[in-house]
């Protein structure tokens, strides 16, 4: 299993939108992932479905329904010898909220959108308006801000996110001249820079973004391309 026999038995639902294939892709891909090319056995699909128990029924039900799909196309098309599926699960089973599910929290981010004055005020704009890592801003060049089309190219693992630059971002961060002086700075810098300017963490920034895109309905496909995440699984709980 590889992702060019993903690509292959998704290239034969035609039926399918395009969110509903790149659905398709990021659930296939996770599977590949953790099987990691071992012998596919009944064992190895049990203890994936136990890792989905974590999730949500109705995610439950779509990466099961998904997987059980590819792995009939791959035992129809002679690429495994047995045939297996896993269980199926339903997508209205109640579940009782325990004290460990996750319930995110939006904060009023307002307070933030201010003229920018010192290099603590865009760090914190970065993150809330593109939930960009620390080393990811620190790759970032003013020339990748193109601010008559409004997007931003962030480059990193081989990949390149076109994010949108809204116009409040754009009215406060567009007057600034030294930007690239920011980016050249170390991750202590950065850190320090942060800290002096807001009490929340760039991770719990990070988790703004999520929180503000997942309440404008983004999908969590659109999501995930946007953080530059390869799989749909750490943004699961947002969507329950």
């Amino acid at each position: 299993m590889n992702e060019k026999k993903i690509k292959a038995f998704i290239n034969t639902r035609q039926q399918l939108s395009e969110n509903t294939k790149l659905a398709y892709f990021y659930d296939l891909r996770a599977f590949i992932k953790f099987v990691d090319d071992k012998p596919l056995t009944q064992t190895i699909l049990n203890l994936f479905q136990l890792e989905l128990r974590t999730l949500a029924p109705a995610s439950q039900h779509r990466k099961v329904s998904t997987i059980n799909l590819f792995l009939k196309y791959l035992y129809q098309s002679g690429d495994i010898t047995q045939y297996y599926e896993l269980e199926s699960i339903s997508p209205l089973v109640h579940r009782q909220t325990s004290h460990t599910e996750y319930r995110g929290r939006l904060i009023d981010i307002t307070p933030y959108y201010h003229q920018v004055q010192k290099p603590g005020d865009l760090l914190v704009l970065l993150i809330l308006e593109f939930g960009l890592k620390p080393s990811e801003i620190q790759t970032l060049k003013w020339v990748d801000f193109n601010w008559d089309f409004k997007i931003l190219t962030v480059a990193g693992n081989g990949i390149k996110r076109i994010l949108p630059i809204r116009e409040r971002f754009s009215r406060l961060a567009r007057p600034i001249k030294n930007g690239d002086e920011l980016f050249t700075k170390s991750r202590q810098f950065l850190h320090y820079e942060l800290k002096k300017t807001t009490s929340l963490s760039s991770a719990s920034l990070r988790e703004q973004y999520i929180l503000q895109r997942v309440a404008e309905k983004m999908s969590i496909y659109k999501l995930a391309e946007s953080l530059g995440l390869k799989s749909i699984q750490t943004l699961d709980k947002y969507y329950r």
